[in-house]
């Protein structure tokens, strides 16, 4: 049975450029006492993230972690505005490989991000569009509401 960084990597390698977000996942806005709050971009009721941010301190920086992408940093477009965040690769001993980075609240493609709900990820040459339908975006909203941004 693949991990679900080997089922992320099938993912994204399937993504066409600016292909609409897969159906199965979508974005969570999570705000647990004591862990700050996250944002979720993954499959619902399981373990397989795609791609989370995090806020551990309110107006502190926002830890970015990718799975299923390669390289030295992780990139994040929103509408006009990429982001290139400088990554150092980990395991997190239960989906496998990440990326982990941090950027501030601030960050232009974040900001859009919050705005618009619109977001990419480009890895090797491809934009692979998560963007938060509707629904979503009251959850990106909280997210940096909650951050402090």
């Amino acid at each position: 049975m693949p991990t679900a960084a080997a089922l992320a990597a099938l993912l994204l390698s399937a993504c066409a450029h600016e292909r609409p977000a897969n159906p199965a996942y979508a974005w969570a806005y999570l705000n647990e006492p004591g862990e700050g709050p996250k944002l979720a971009y993954g499959r619902p009721s399981s373990d397989e993230v795609l791609l989370m941010l995090a806020c551990p301190t309110a107006g502190g920086p926002v830890e970015v972690s990718a799975a299923g992408i390669e390289g030295e940093a992780i990139a994040l477009s929103s509408r006009d505005q990429t982001s290139r965040l400088a990554a150092k690769a980990a395991d997190d001993g239960v989906t496998g490989p990440l990326l982990l980075a941090r950027t501030t609240p601030r960050d232009p493609a974040l900001g859009n991000f919050r705005r618009t709900g619109d977001l990419a990820i480009l890895n090797a040459g491809q934009r692979h569009d998560i963007a938060a339908s509707g629904d979503e975006r009251r959850g990106v909203k909280a997210f940096f509401k909650a951050c402090g941004s």
